[in-house]
């Protein structure tokens, strides 16, 4: 009986967890984080490109810079 118990909560739960959304909703950036992302692009294609201003001053421009530099890695888009 406890075997069966198991398997029906097994079954159950994994049923269950095949109607929930993985899709989590995009929350639109800034336009300085979109800055930021750009000149970091810029600087991990080989253009240092930094707004030192932004970059001290502004977290979201400084989150998009970085996030700019490790995502536009040329080595990444090469292959």
């Amino acid at each position: 009986m406890h075997k069966l118990s198991l398997s029906l909560l097994t079954t159950l739960s994994m049923f269950l967890s095949a109607c929930t959304s993985s899709n989590i909703p995009l929350v639109p950036k800034s336009p300085m984080y979109t800055l930021g992302k750009t000149d970091g692009c810029s600087t991990a294609n080989g253009t240092y490109t930094k707004n030192s201003e932004n970059f001290h001053n502004d977290g979201d421009y400084q989150e998009g810079w970085f996030a700019g530099r490790k995502n536009c890695n040329p080595i990444h888009d090469a292959k």
